[in-house]
């Protein structure tokens, strides 16, 4: 496999990084960190970086001796924001993931039940028809009962008779 081709931003980017490596405190190491937040914050960088743009202006600003100008207090403030509404934004993300993930797990449970329901309703209906026929049965109880009783008296009417 072939390695990947580094684009002009990777390159100047590694370049600008060891010259901080060499002396951190050096006017070059600060003007590497000037041009490293211009690099990570470029549009055309595929790679842009605003969370590493804004440490490096942040280490520019703390190297520079003079007063810092107004544009680049502007553009540190901007990044703030940046990194700021970036975090709220993932933070975000992963409410949505939550919620996603709480919405697949309702659904299983909401399926679940709803098998169920049906197969209590299955058992209500069988249970129910179980029923009709039980009091069906003892009507039909009754029934033979009343007859009996009756056939019961008449033998006891013919056995009075029979005897008197």
């Amino acid at each position: 496999s072939q390695p990947v081709a580094k684009d002009k931003y990777t390159v100047e980017i590694t370049e600008l990084k060891q010259v901080i490596l060499k002396n951190s405190s050096s006017p070059e190491a600060k003007n590497a960190h000037l041009r490293l937040a211009h690099l990570y914050y470029d549009h055309k960088n595929h790679r842009r970086n605003y969370h590493k743009a804004l440490k490096h202006l942040k280490a520019y600003v703390s190297l520079e001796k003079s007063t810092v100008n107004g544009e680049t207090l502007d553009w540190m403030a901007s990044l703030k924001e940046i990194e700021r509404l970036s975090k709220e934004i993932a933070a975000q993300h992963q409410q949505i993931k939550k919620m996603k993930k709480q919405i697949k797990q309702s659904k299983t449970a909401k399926l679940a039940l709803t098998r169920t329901n049906r197969k209590l309703t299955r058992e209500e209906i069988n249970l129910r028809e179980k029923n009709r026929k039980l009091e069906e049965s003892n009507q039909n109880l009754r029934k033979t009962i009343e007859m009996l009783k009756n056939l019961d008296q008449r033998l006891e009417e013919k056995r009075k008779n029979f005897n008197n």
